[in-house]
């Protein structure tokens, strides 16, 4: 099974978009942080970008600063993968609540595979 790649490195924003707008499956998702700041990925169904002070995303990733010892964290969805119904939307955040507007420091690499 192949699927489409998407790669972000985040700019200091919240870095919304929309990844896939018709439903699909997310297999992995790999989040590195080289940064001193902690930052927030949030995953969205939906098939628009998200607005990140409304929407609620189905998974929200905590993905610490260098300097807390965890640089690089990996996710893997298995063979069916992580089912999204609507679409596949993503926000990166400098705050954990479902809603917070904060930017994300610059700097970020997200990299992830979807059908």
């Amino acid at each position: 099974l192949s699927g489409t790649t998407y790669n972000l490195v985040t700019t200091a924003s919240n870095n919304l978009a929309n990844i896939k707008s018709t439903a699909g499956n997310l297999f992995n998702l790999t989040v590195s942080n080289p940064t001193a700041t902690a930052a927030y990925v949030k995953l969205y169904n939906k098939a628009s970008a998200p607005v990140v002070a409304s929407d609620v995303p189905v998974m929200t990733i905590a993905i610490p600063a260098t300097a807390a010892g965890v640089a690089e964290k990996s996710f893997d969805f298995g063979v069916i993968g992580k089912r999204f119904a609507t679409g596949i939307s993503i926000a990166v955040t400098g705050a954990a609540a479902a809603t917070d507007t904060t930017n994300a420091v610059a700097g970020i690499q997200i990299n992830g595979t979807y059908i």
